[in-house]
């Protein structure tokens, strides 16, 4: 409605001011035709009463030509002259003529008491001394004009008059003759009265003609506002609907615009930018998803690589459980080999219980070498689940590397949309009042993507630090595989150990088998027994600090793993703040 008005107002102003600028121009042309009219009326006397003095001055010139010739003697031509002039009329008899002398003594004017007598001194009722002027004029080349004022024969009120007079220069007479003026000024006012209506006529057919263009531009004001309304309401209604972050597709919104001026451009453009924004931001959507399922993914392995560490401490328990089981089979074993030494004649009565000792001796190792194989077993999973957890952050990393060239793209585009606006609010600046609802709205979109810009930092911000911990937990996983790759060997070694006890095991329980037969042997083989249960002594120490290793490691892996959680659990947040950050663009 304001550019209606505007636009209404304008129009009226300008043609009010061009019917102004008319009627002024039609005034002043009348003035101008009326100015040549008498003009041309004063040009038309003079080249009348020059007309007529020349002729004059020609009929002297032939009485002259006589006086040259002989014919006459100069008083007589002279007066032969005199009479000619004064007898001499135009104009219906109106017109007349005169002479004087260069002195301003009057030879010729109607045979009145005033001709041999000086006129220099004469003035008109305007104090002009018109006889003086009449004689200086006279004497210029081609003679010359007086304005004067007299009264005509038999009248007393002045009147203006023109004269012309010229210089005869064989007599030295300045002959002249004028004419009244009055006449012009009724011829003026009477052409005067004819312009006037003409002048009215005209100003009556541009009163009528602009009240017609006035209703012309009013219609085409208010077909042309709406035309231009229409499209600028469908612009501010998108450009608001973006400025609350909805990027959804609305087809009533989103009706394309024919036109292809700067309006359509614009919305042309706004098109393009939804559309952009829209497929960028459900990118951004599907990332933040496929980040959420890895986090998940990555807190479910951490997990499972917490419980397994705790089954290998509780594994690596009981393996020095049983060593230490396995110290006091020694001890007793060493003091029964003692006994057997002292007592060498009670060896066959306590034989049995040898034998027994050392079946159970044998089912201890056995034991201890299986919970070995276990443990071996649950440290190969341990290496692969963290090899599984580095794999799966490392792949987080990469999904954060396509999350930050995504924002990088909104970046660019929230850039693009900046330098859009400003172009828009260059053009709208160019445009003058009109383009002051164009400078707001570009200022919104230049605030939203200055919005976008903002958040699309804070977002690389967060992907920096994502990658970051990432790193940082590809790092702890490959410690904690190393560890795990110890932890595997050191078991392994501790299974070869509690084979090779299994083995001697075996030996001693052969050698009891034989003892009833080979009596004779029996200090030997009693020595032999010793030697074999201090070696088995020292395996079982050795396997006992193998597992305290091995459990150490363990506890050096979990302590690991509950970083990788930490970790993984920093990282689910910042994956909760993206997709929160991202939640408030509606696509």
């Amino acid at each position: 409605m304001k550019f209606i008005i505007l636009m209404v107002g304008t129009s009226l102003v300008t043609v009010i001011c061009i019917t102004a600028l008319w009627l002024q121009t039609l005034r002043m042309e009348a003035q101008t035709q009326l100015e040549n009219y008498r003009t041309q009326l004063l040009q038309d006397v003079d080249t009348s009463l020059k007309n007529e003095t020349q002729i004059v001055v020609s009929l002297l010139e032939k009485i002259y030509q006589q006086q040259q010739a002989g014919l006459l003697s100069e008083p007589e031509a002279k007066k032969i002259a005199a009479d000619l002039v004064r007898d001499l009329r135009y104009d219906d008899g109106k017109g007349y003529f005169w002479i004087d002398t260069a002195d301003g003594v009057n030879v010729v004017l109607l045979g009145r008491d005033v001709e041999g007598k000086s006129r220099i001194d004469l003035v008109d009722p305007n104090g002009v001394h018109f006889i003086q002027e009449m004689l200086k004029n006279g004497r210029q080349p081609g003679g010359g004009y007086t304005d004067l004022s007299f009264a005509k024969p038999g009248e007393t009120t002045p009147l203006p008059k023109r004269n012309y007079t010229t210089t005869f220069a064989p007599y030295q007479w300045v002959l002249g003759t004028g004419v009244w003026i009055d006449q012009i000024d009724a011829l003026i006012a009477a052409q005067k009265e004819v312009i006037d209506a003409d002048f009215y006529s005209s100003l009556r057919m541009t009163v009528l003609v602009s009240v017609l263009i006035e209703a012309l531009c009013i219609a085409l004001a208010i077909f042309f506002s709406n035309k231009l309304a229409t499209p600028i309401a469908h612009v501010t209604n998108r450009l608001a609907t973006l400025a609350q972050g909805d990027f959804r597709h609305n087809a009533a919104l989103e009706t394309k615009i024919s036109s292809t001026d700067e309006i359509g451009r614009m919305s042309q453009a706004l098109d393009t930018l939804q559309h952009n924004v829209r497929q960028m931001m459900k990118q951004a959507i599907d990332a933040a998803e496929k980040i959420t399922t890895a986090v998940a993914q990555l807190n479910e392995s951490a997990d499972q690589s917490a419980t397994v560490s705790s089954q290998v401490a509780f594994s690596m328990s009981k393996v020095a459980d049983s060593c230490n089981e396995q110290f006091a089979e020694m001890d007793r074993t060493k003091a029964q080999i003692g006994t057997l030494e002292q007592h060498m004649s009670a060896f066959a009565g306590n034989l049995s219980q040898t034998v027994d000792a050392v079946d159970g001796t044998n089912r201890a190792a056995a034991q201890g070498a299986t919970r070995v194989n276990e443990a071996v077993l649950q440290m190969q999973r341990i290496a692969e689940s963290v090899s599984r957890s580095a794999e799966v952050i490392t792949v987080l990393g990469e999904e954060s590397d396509k999350i930050g060239t995504i924002v990088d793209a909104i970046a660019a585009i929230a850039d693009q949309t900046n330098l859009l606006a400003l172009n828009a609010a260059i053009e709208a600046a160019r445009a003058g009042e009109n383009g002051r609802g164009f400078a707001v709205v570009a200022e919104e979109v230049r605030k939203l993507a200055e919005q976008s810009s903002t958040s699309a930092d804070e977002i690389t911000a967060l992907i920096t630090s994502i990658q970051e911990k990432a790193q940082n937990a590809v790092e702890v996983m490959q410690e904690g595989a190393s560890q795990a790759q110890g932890g595997t060997e050191a078991v392994d070694a501790a299974g070869r150990t509690f084979k090779e006890i299994a083995s001697m095991v075996e030996h001693v329980a052969s050698e009891s088998s034989a003892m009833g037969s080979r009596v004779h042997e029996l200090e030997q083989s009693t020595h032999s027994i010793r030697d074999s249960a201090e070696s088995m002594n020292k395996m079982s120490r050795s396997v006992a600090a193998e597992s305290q290793t091995v459990s150490a490691a363990t506890q050096e892996q979990t302590a690991a793993v509950q970083q990788i959680a930490a970790a993984s659990h920093s990282l689910n947040e910042m994956s909760q703040a993206m997709h929160a950050a991202i939640s408030k663009f509606k696509v």
